[in-house]
């Protein structure tokens, strides 16, 4: 390792930190901090992580030759409106990330599906049962437009809107009210004033519980609630989809289009990079180009990775 780190030290690079870059030469390596020291051509001496560094600095200012004017002693700076922004650099589009994105947000929806599912399982079979209830027909004696609110625990308050209706009804000689639209909710979906004018409402009694009673009996209240579900999945996924993803290709368009370039992913290395291009090691270079794979890891050549599809 150490004859690695020497044959590093002196290497003439570059030296990329900001909006400048550098003609410079490795000084010192500190592997633990992942950081190399660089000295300029003007003596001054820089410190930046290990992808500061490049290779081949002239054939690197070669291709960024229209986004840098040279200053002087090695040292180049990014021409204005070129390499840099005020703006959090993205990726492009690609089917990929939309189609997870998409998919996380299914997978989302319908875990929640699940807990709710699990938490109400008791709720949910009574109201199969309710499929078999006694059908009977009451009256409205009351209802409103209500609200149901509740706190954050950071000061803030959120509310969610619900029509309440009372029936009143008669079962074998026995005088009962209801509020329940169904055993999974109380909310009767049309405002109050619909229902002050219905003459009168069936409801399914439990035989066994004259006093509990629903307006959607059985598997049609459980439907309810999934479609229910479903809808604000919809709500969820359509807003990624029809408004998301075209704000997200606008903003890398837009990128592109002023010289900043699409983040890469980059995986975490040793220094070592500089030491398989040095003169003294093509030919393990070659053998490793030839196969495709190094003796360590045996990690894939750049020709096999798999390459990752644009959106557009």
């Amino acid at each position: 390792m150490s004859e690695k780190v020497d044959r590093d030290i002196g290497r003439v690079v570059g030296f990329e930190v900001d909006e400048f870059m550098y003609i410079a030469t490795i000084i010192a390596i500190d592997d633990e901090a992942e950081q190399f020291t660089v000295r300029t051509e003007d003596g001054e001496e820089l410190t930046g992580p290990f992808d500061a560094v490049f290779l081949n600095p002239e054939k690197r200012m070669d291709e960024l030759h229209e986004d840098f004017e040279p200053l002087g002693n090695g040292k180049f700076r990014a021409k204005q409106g070129k390499g840099t922004s005020n703006w959090v650099p993205v990726a492009d589009p690609n089917l990929r990330t939309i189609l997870g994105t998409s998919g996380s947000i299914i997978g989302g929806v319908f875990a929640i599906g699940v807990l709710i599912a699990v938490f109400s399982l008791g709720a949910i079979l009574t109201q199969i049962d309710s499929g078999d209830w006694v059908e009977t027909e009451g009256t409205v004696v009351d209802t409103y437009n209500a609200e149901d609110c509740s706190s954050d625990g950071e000061g803030g308050t959120s509310c969610t809107s619900y029509t309440s209706v009372t029936v009143a009804y008669t079962y074998e000689g026995g005088n009962y009210t209801t509020e329940d639209y169904s055993m999974l909710s109380n909310d009767w979906l049309n405002d109050a004033r619909y229902w002050y004018e219905v003459d009168s409402v069936t409801v399914y009694v439990n035989p066994d519980q004259p006093a509990q009673a629903v307006h959607l009996p059985g598997w049609d209240g459980v439907l309810e609630e999934a479609f229910t579900l479903m809808f604000f999945m919809g709500i969820i996924l359509g807003g990624y989809l029809i408004v998301g993803v075209p704000v997200w290709f606008v903003y890398a368009k837009i990128q592109r289009i002023n010289g900043i370039e699409a983040p890469e992913k980059k995986n975490k290395e040793s220094h070592d990079w500089s030491y398989w291009q040095t003169d003294d090691n093509h030919e393990e270079k070659d053998d490793i180009a030839e196969t495709g794979r190094s003796e360590v890891g045996n990690a894939p050549s750049d020709e096999d990775a798999p390459k990752e599809e644009k959106f557009w």
